[in-house]
Formats: structure tokens, sequence, C-alpha cells
């Protein structure tokens, strides 16, 4: 993630094009290990990817970053479409229960935070810096929410 990152936040310097970072975190996810299993927990996280997949564009780089933490890096990108679709993601991880085994469901939430590539001197590991306090201020403020970077 990091070399595609870099890259993207380059390209989009360079070409004056906003590049945007959502950064996810699975709210109370050490809980669901704990309660359930960590079998559980996998499938959740199986869950929650795919569920990730299904509602980002093609160019859009979605992956893992550790443990519950997700991120998608999104090229051409603007903080209002952003939003947008950090919203859409946060509602659709939460309106559906996960399958978490036979019979057995459990509602998920997740906290999300966004930063924008602010533009010349900016670096991937700002933009991931920025993200990760958004989030932080998201889960500050009860969790299943999303936040911007501060302006």
């Amino acid at each position: 993630m990091e070399s595609h990152l870099g890259a993207m936040v380059e390209d989009g310097l360079t070409n004056a094009k906003p590049v945007s970072l959502l950064i996810f975190d699975i709210d109370f996810f050490k809980s669901v290990n704990d309660t359930y299993g960590h079998a559980a927990g996998d499938a959740v996280l199986k869950e929650f990817s795919q569920r990730i997949s299904q509602n980002v564009r093609g160019v859009d780089l979605a992956c893992r970053m550790g443990g519950e933490e997700f991120v998608v890096v999104m090229p051409d990108t603007d903080l209002a479409y952003a939003k947008m679709v950090a919203e859409r993601l946060r509602t659709r991880i939460g309106e559906t229960p996960f399958k978490i085994d036979e019979g057995q469901d459990l509602n998920v939430t997740v906290s999300i935070g966004i930063a924008v590539v602010e533009g010349a001197g900016d670096t991937a590991e700002k933009l991931i810096e920025r993200a990760d306090a958004a989030l932080y201020r998201a889960k500050r403020e009860g969790r299943n929410r999303v936040e911007a970077e501060a302006a």
C-alpha cells in the first residue's frame, strides 16, 4: 500500500488533482475476538473487506493496513466525494449484520477518518497521519461516524 500510495500522491500533485485517503477501524473489534473467538473475527474481517470492495471504484486502492484497520486511496477525488463514499460505506457496514456462524449474526459498525492531499510538499506519510487523526476524532466522538481532517 505504501508504495502505491506514494505514487498516487505524487501523481495527484504533478497533475494538480486531489487524492483522498479513508482509514477504517472496526468499532470494538477486540470484543468480537474475545467474545466469539478468532474464527468469528476472521469472518468479520473477510466480510468487511468484501463490503468495502463492493462499494468503491475499480480505480481506488482498497487494502488492509493491519489488525482491523483498512484504507481506501481514492485518486482524483475531492473531500466532498470522499465524504459521500465514506458515509455510504459506513451505512453499508452497519445496515446488515455479519454472519459469524451458522445461525449467528453480529452487528458491526465502523469509524472512518478522511484526509486529502493538500498540495506541494505533501507526502503519503502526512496524508496517513491526518486521516489517522480524523479517525481517532471519530472514535472519541462516539464511533460509527465519519470525520474529515481538520481544516
